[in-house]
This record gives C-alpha cells, structure tokens and sequence, in this order.
C-alpha cells in the first residue's frame, strides 16, 4: 500500500489520493471561505482553515512546471515605473504653471489619467515588494522609492515591510498586519458605508496598524519619509 502523503522536491507533503487530504479546498485550495456581510454581520469572518498559498504553489507546479520557466523579474517594469512618475510630476508642472486656467482638462486628466497612473504605481510597489521588478533586493526598493514619486504619502518602503510580514504570518491574529485591530472592527461593525471609506484609506492603515502594534519603524521607512517629504517640498516649490 503507498503512503497516503508524498513529499514534493521543497519537502511538503502532498496527498496522493483525493480522499486522503484532510482539506476540503483540495486540489485547487480556492473556494468556500466564511464572509462577513454587511448590515448582518458585525464581526470579520473567522476561519480556522489554514492560509493556501504554499499548497496553491505545490499543487500548480505538480501539474504544470512549466511555470517555473516565468520566475524572475520583468525587465519592462522600470522604464514603465519612470514614465509614470515623470508623467504625474510633468503634469503638476503644467497645471500648476502653464495650465493654470484649464480647470476642466485638469479634472478630466486626473480622473483618466492621474487615477490610472496612481493605481499602477500600487502595482509596481506591490512587484518590487516579491522582488519582481529588478534582479536585486536594493534595487526593487529604489523601484519602490521611484514609484512613490508621485505619491503625497511615503508609503512603499512600510507597505514592502507589513506585506512580507502578511505573507509570512498570513490570518494569525496579532501578527498578520493585514488584519484589523480591534478598533477598526468595533468603528466598522459591518457598515458597508464605513467599510467602503476604510478601504479607500487602507494603504494608510499599513502605517496606522505598524504604530498601533508599536512597531519600530526601519531604516528605509525612514528612507522613504526624507525622500517623499523632500519630493513633496519639490513639488510645491516648483508646480505650485
């Protein structure tokens, strides 16, 4: 009789029977996790299943391995991530200096093109967080950092921080920064109206969560502060 669990080449045990694993997401490990509805619910969903994504991994590379041939970085993420941010600073120029007067093509563009930009540059920090827009760990901060140009808030190098520590400690409460406090569920109580506007400043709350869980903040978080308040000041002195 085999072994109801194979290890894979990383170590991780995999069943070889369906029947044999114990997890009802098997194979694909996506699907029926509890939901907090709002004006029902007052409380995040709790679970006690664990977080998916190394069986995820294990069980995609099982049946396609191919896959492993598309790890590394994307060559085309800096010279996009330098355009964006020029794109965004040229254009607080020519509004706050030339364009003074044009209200309504400043509204259109903001709402068209400044939106999208500023979506990517979420994008970008999130691939230079995994290491994925340049070949080392200095440069994708300096991608992250460059991608922040155009941001008010210094939020890359706390973003890379908190987000790397989700992954490692992914739905464990008090250590899983991407999990409310206490306070954030009591304000929230499942509203989906306060829910909404507490998504709209979630970035924001890498930041808030770190100082609530009294985290001392790193040397390029304070990186990241002197090099967007001085960005900021740039900004103002010279667009405004």
């Amino acid at each position: 009789m085999s072994p109801p669990f194979t290890e894979t080449s990383q170590g991780f045990p995999i069943p070889t029977k369906e029947n044999d694993n114990p997890d009802r997401r098997h194979p694909l490990y996506v699907g029926d996790w509890k939901k907090s509805i709002p004006y029902i619910d007052e409380d995040i969903a709790l679970d006690d299943l664990d977080e998916p994504h190394m069986k995820r991994k294990i069980a995609i590379l099982r049946n396609h391995p191919e896959i492993e041939k598309l790890y590394g970085h994307d060559i085309s993420t800096i010279p996009i991530t330098i355009f964006a941010a020029a794109a965004q600073i040229a254009a607080s120029y020519v509004f706050g200096q030339i364009l003074i007067d044009w209200n309504w093509t400043m509204v259109l563009y903001c709402y068209v093109f400044g939106a999208s930009l500023t979506q990517l540059y979420g994008v970008i920090i999130h691939e230079a967080t995994h290491c994925l827009a340049a070949p080392t760990r200095f440069q994708n901060r300096i991608v992250g950092l460059i991608a922040n140009l155009a941001l008010p808030f210094p939020i890359a190098m706390s973003f890379r921080r908190y987000h790397l520590e989700h992954h490692t400690f992914q739905g464990v409460i008090g250590l899983d920064p991407d999990l409310p406090l206490d306070w954030e569920k009591k304000l929230i109580r499942g509203n989906g109206f306060l829910k909404f506007l507490w998504l709209n400043i979630y970035p924001v709350m890498y930041v808030v969560r770190g100082l609530m869980m009294q985290r001392n903040p790193q040397f390029w978080e304070y990186v990241n502060w002197a090099f967007t308040i001085t960005v900021d000041l740039l900004v103002y002195y010279f667009c405004v």
